[in-house]
This record gives C-alpha cells, sequence and structure tokens, in this order.
C-alpha cells in the first residue's frame, strides 16, 4: 500500500530504486477519510438541525440510541466548534497525509510514522468522546459511532502499515514537511470556518421545526424574521392572573414592555432548553423593561396532548404540570423548577424515571421549600392541565408542528435562532414600534 518496489525480510528493506521514493499514496486511509469526511458532514448537519429545527434527528431511536442528546447537548461543541466539523477539519489532515507520496518524493517510514501519529490523536479524542457518549450523556449517536469507529480502524491500519516499514531509513525530499503542512492546512480550514459561521448557516437553513408547508410565502419576505400577518389578539393574549382564564402565564420582564415574546416548549425538548436560554440571554441583552418572556406548554406527548401521535416524552406533561404547581406556590419556583428538569436532558433513562416520578417530583418541590402536601394535592387532582391543555390548542392554532415555538409581538417567528438572532430580531421589534 505504501511501497514501491520493496521487498521485507527479516525486518529488511532493499528496493530497486532510490529508498527516498518508494512511498506511494495510502489508499485504505485515503478511503477511510473520504468516507470520515461525509459521515462529519452529515453530523455537522445534524448539528445544525438541533439549533435550528425542533423536529426529531432521523436517528433518534430511543432514549439510549438518541443523536439529538449526543450532538445537540453541551458536549456537542468544544470551543464553539461543532464536532461535525471538527471531524471534517480532521479527516481532512488524514486524507492530505495520505495522498502527500503522489506530490512528494519521501520514505514510506517517513510519511507511514506521520500518518500514524495523526491517527493515533483522532483515536484517542475518539475513545475520549465514545467514554462521554456513553457515561456522562448516557446516550450513542450513531452518526458519532460511526465516525470513531474509523478513526480506530484507521489507528489500526496505519500502525499496521508502520510496523512493516519501521527499519528503513526515513527521508523526504525538499520542503516535504511543508507541503504536507500546506495540504493539511487546505483541507482542515474550511470545516473550520464552516463550523465558526454556525448561526448564519442555521439561519439559512430554517429556525422553526416546520414542514415545507410552512415556509414563507412570497408576502411574507418583506417580513423576514416573522409571518406577514399577525395571530388575532386573544391567541397571543397573556394571562397576568391566575384567576384568569384557565390559569397564569408564567413570564419574565415587564408587563407594559413593547415586545412580547411567546416561546411554545416541551420540557423534554433538548432545542427548547436551548431556545428557552437564549431568548432570557437576549431579553437580558435588549433590557428586561423592553421584553416579557411568556413560556407556554407544548408537551409532545399523548398523555395530555391529543394532537402528538405518541408518547415520545413520556414525562413531558407531568413536568409541564409540575413546574406550574410549583409556581402557584411561588413564581420564581416555576422558573426553577422548569430549569432542573431540563436538566434531565442528560440523565440515563433508569435516573429520569427516578427524578420524574411523583415521589421525585414532591423530593424537588421540597428543595424549593413548597409546601409539599400542597404539591402533591396539586398534582394529584391534575389542577395545572386544564392551562397546560389550553396552550396546546392555541398552539395548535397557530400552526405548530413541533417544538420550540416562538411568537413575536403576535407573528410566528422566522429568523435565525441563538442569543444574537434573538437579540436582533428584539431590537428590530422596537424600531417598529
Amino acid at each position: 500500500m505504501f511501497l514501491k518496489n520493496a521487498n521485507f525480510s527479516n525486518g529488511q528493506s532493499s528496493t530497486s530504486g532510490d529508498s527516498r521514493t518508494n512511498a506511494q499514496m495510502n489508499i485504505v486511509s485515503l478511503i477511510l477519510g473520504l468516507i470520515g469526511f461525509g459521515v462529519s458532514l452529515y453530523a455537522l448537519i445534524l448539528h445544525l438541525q438541533t439549533k435550528s429545527s425542533a423536529a426529531s434527528l432521523t436517528c433518534d431511536i430511543n432514549e439510549a440510541v438518541n443523536c439529538t442528546k449526543v450532538i445537540g447537548g453541551a458536549y456537542g461543541e468544544f470551543f464553539g466548534l461543532p464536532l461535525g466539523a471538527l471531524g471534517m477539519s480532521y479527516f481532512g489532515v488524514v486524507m492530505a497525509a495520505a495522498f502527500l507520496p503522489a506530490f512528494v518524493a519521501c520514505s514510506a517510514s517517513w510519511i507511514a510514522l506521520r500518518q500514524w501519529a495523526i491517527a493515533t490523536i483522532g483515536a484517542v479524542i475518539s475513545l475520549y468522546l465514545a467514554y462521554v457518549s456513553y457515561f456522562k450523556i448516557h446516550a450513542v449517536c450513531l452518526v458519532c459511532s460511526s465516525v470513531h469507529a474509523l478513526s480506530i480502524i484507521n489507528f489500526a491500519w496505519t500502525m499496521w502499515c508502520f510496523i512493516r516499514v519501521r527499519r528503513t531509513a526515513q527521508t523526504v525530499g525538499e520542503g516535504g514537511t511543508l507541503k504536507l503542512i500546506a495540504a493539511a492546512l487546505a483541507l482542515s480550514v474550511p470545516p473550520l470556518i464552516v463550523g465558526a459561521l454556525l448561526p448564519s448557516i442555521s439561519s439559512s437553513l430554517g429556525a422553526t421545526d416546520t414542514k415545507s408547508s410552512d415556509s414563507p410565502s412570497a408576502a411574507a419576505t418583506a417580513q423576514p424574521a416573522g409571518e406577514a400577518t399577525p395571530f388575532p389578539a386573544e391567541w397571543v393574549q397573556v394571562a397576568r392572573s391566575n384567576y384568569v382564564g384557565k390559569g397564569e402565564d408564567f413570564r419574565i420582564g415587564n408587563d407594559q414592555a413593547k415586545v412580547v415574546v411567546h416561546m411554545f416548549s416541551d420540557m423534554q425538548c433538548p432545542h427548547c432548553k436551548v431556545s428557552s436560554e437564549d431568548l432570557l440571554m437576549a431579553l437580558n441583552t435588549v433590557g428586561p423593561d423592553q421584553v416579557l418572556f411568556v413560556y407556554r406548554n407544548y408537551p409532545l406527548s399523548n398523555k395530555c396532548n391529543p394532537h402528538v401521535g405518541g408518547d415520545g416524552h413520556p414525562y413531558a406533561c407531568d413536568m409541564a404540570m409540575a413546574a406550574r404547581c410549583a409556581g402557584s406556590q411561588k413564581k420564581d419556583a416555576f422558573w426553577e423548577f422548569k430549569a432542573w428538569v431540563f436538566s434531565g436532558i442528560d440523565m440515563s433513562p433508569d435516573e429520569q424515571a427516578r427524578q420524574f416520578s411523583p415521589e421525585g417530583f414532591a423530593a424537588q418541590a421540597k428543595k424549593l421549600n413548597l409546601d409539599v402536601d400542597r404539591f402533591q394535592a396539586c398534582m394529584r387532582d391534575k389542577v395545572e392541565l386544564a392551562k397546560v391543555q389550553d396552550d396546546i390548542e392555541y398552539g395548535k392554532k397557530m400552526g405548530l408542528t413541533g417544538t420550540p415555538m416562538i411568537i413575536i409581538n403576535g407573528r410566528k417567528y422566522r429568523g435565525e435562532y441563538g442569543p444574537q438572532g434573538f437579540t436582533r430580531a428584539f431590537r428590530d421589534a422596537l424600531a417598529s414600534q
């Protein structure tokens, strides 16, 4: 695979030509690099979807085999760069080293050592990421595992190739090292740039979990961040008292703010967790006196939502009711409870079953210094179910097909997700007043 006119016997090498020119392209590593680059590109696309869409990823099978938890979670990025982009960059380096002998005269041992070093780095990182996936996130991403497997296979292959030629002289033509570095940079830097430009890429892919029929119409192009026609006022009216309608809307900000943001959310939805945090960051940037953030529930479970065909998020309905039961005693407790249940996204299935049982909810209520008996009665009697289902019906009227769905000043938001995108949307909404 490496050598041209080379013969090995008892660990020695003899060539019919100059040993400096006996290396050939490493076809196996080149193929592994191409496949790894493609799989990493797919992982990057999935990562973009987790940031800009609430739809389930195609590789989400259950809680244990779940790409969203791995790719869309806290470990899905490194210094702000998606792991998919980093994977593309790494496999770009693998390919650069694999085809270098086609352009640079070098001995097989020289290039084999460098290919093995590159593969070793990839294998170590892959093993660490596999550890994080299995033991910290408690979920497996099939796409990520494929990348890990390719790295390990390449490591084993390059090690075997180096062992074959390790006793031969290491020689390289003039400028060989610089050419290897240049080729590696040429193939590894562009994916990093793509990863760094994630917010704008997310915006181009779309910011909501909707079907193609939900794309903005020609009439909406004048207002790219939202629908051209606002929803009826009663659909986005804020219930400021528990004695109005089906119950109070929990909210943060100024009740008299010029910008009112409704977020329809599922508390088992990773995208909702991220978007909720990003909205609050944007609210604090623009000013809580200028923006009112209203949290509304849309659990993706047929236990309380008749518009959902299955029970993909089995705890979502109870989570929504529990947070509201907590908030009925202390408003701050709603947000504290919400933050706690969102932390369950990274729990193992067994831990979720313990924490989000009636006993687990009661234990959390006790930690928040709530009246536990009152809290348990609220849950047992499903006091907050009517309000949750009221939110569900309004979400359905608005054409909600997945969570999160964000409404800004009565219009469905279709712009860029993330703190910067929300900040711009809030400022644009203020400027239009």
